[in-house]
């Protein structure tokens, strides 16, 4: 009896052995996958995981034209919303332009891009504008690769070219309209200037008003992006953005805002848009008229 009993004690030792075997083999995988995935306290993230496309259907709402982050006499570095571009206006081409998608940093986070150094990649960070606080991680983007990592840590860790002067901000860009392509910036000390943002190269479809009553100072526009995205503005007196996804099924467009609240309806016909005035929200103009169902939106040249 009592040597059965010493073999049962014997036998649950050699099982916690083999527990505690496992468990230490999985800790030592666990950690190397983590060495291997954090290098310097980073983690490559996949371009389609993080990065988006810009918000080019938001533009008109700018409050701003640019912010200049970096400017030498060959690029700029510079942020238009959510937009954050790399322009090398001698030759004439965009080297960089994405966005972070939501939930990169804390909600209510603004985000703050930086160019490094070495002149090899676009530090960015977040930061809550009511206080200043800053996010415990940031990102690093290869202009070269064209891909972004994660690095848990302060951005201070990694040096970063200072920001143009103040007034050499306001200065830089000019416009005269709130469309994209209008943006011009003024190289310092030169009166020549350049253009970052073609109409053919912008990634936006953008359907105007037919026949605009002449009492309407604004003609309703519909600006549809690639993604799936949607920016429709049909009064200027509106404080309300009507901005959100579509979706499309055979010559059905519906469009639905952000917060859910507003459905917005058309049918292609040719290269055509028509308003559909029954399934969609009440649309006010600018005169006091509503939208009439049937109303034609054909492509802006």
């Amino acid at each position: 009896m009592k040597r059965r009993f010493n073999n049962i004690l014997e036998s649950g030792k050699k099982k916690k052995g083999v527990v505690l075997l496992i468990l230490m083999i999985f800790l030592v995988s666990a950690s190397t996958f983590l060495v291997s995935c954090t290098g310097h306290n980073s983690c490559e993230v996949e371009a389609d995981s993080i990065l988006e496309q810009p918000a080019y259907h938001l533009v008109p709402y700018r409050s701003e034209f640019a912010l200049l982050f970096y400017e030498t006499p060959e690029r700029i570095g510079f942020q238009v919303l959510d937009g954050i571009f790399l322009f090398n206006y001698k030759k004439d081409h965009m080297e960089a332009d994405f966005a972070l998608r939501e939930g990169s940093f804390e909600p209510g986070y603004a985000i703050c891009p930086a160019m490094s150094s070495d002149e090899k990649s676009i530090i960015i960070k977040g930061f809550d504008p009511s206080d200043g606080t800053e996010s415990k991680h940031f990102y690093q983007y290869n202009i070269a690769s064209g891909k972004i990592s994660r690095i848990e840590g302060e951005a201070t860790q990694v040096v970063t070219l200072p920001y143009p002067a103040e007034e050499r901000q306001m200065e830089a860009f000019k416009a005269e309209t709130w469309a994209l392509e209008d943006i011009r910036y003024y190289p310092e000390g030169n009166g020549t200037f350049y253009i970052p943002f073609k109409s053919s190269n912008l990634p936006t479809v953008t359907y105007e008003m037919e026949d605009i009553d002449p009492d309407i100072p604004f003609a309703p526009k519909l600006t549809l992006m690639p993604d799936g995205r949607f920016n429709f503005i049909y009064s200027l007196l509106s404080s309300y953005l009507n901005y959100g996804n579509y979706e499309i099924t055979g010559t059905e467009y519906k469009m639905i805002t952000e917060d859910g609240k507003y459905t917005f309806m058309f049918h292609k016909k040719g290269d055509k848009l028509i308003f559909d005035a029954e399934c969609s929200a009440r649309c006010t103009l600018d005169d006091g008229t509503e939208l009439p169902n049937g109303t034609q939106f054909s492509i802006k040249q």
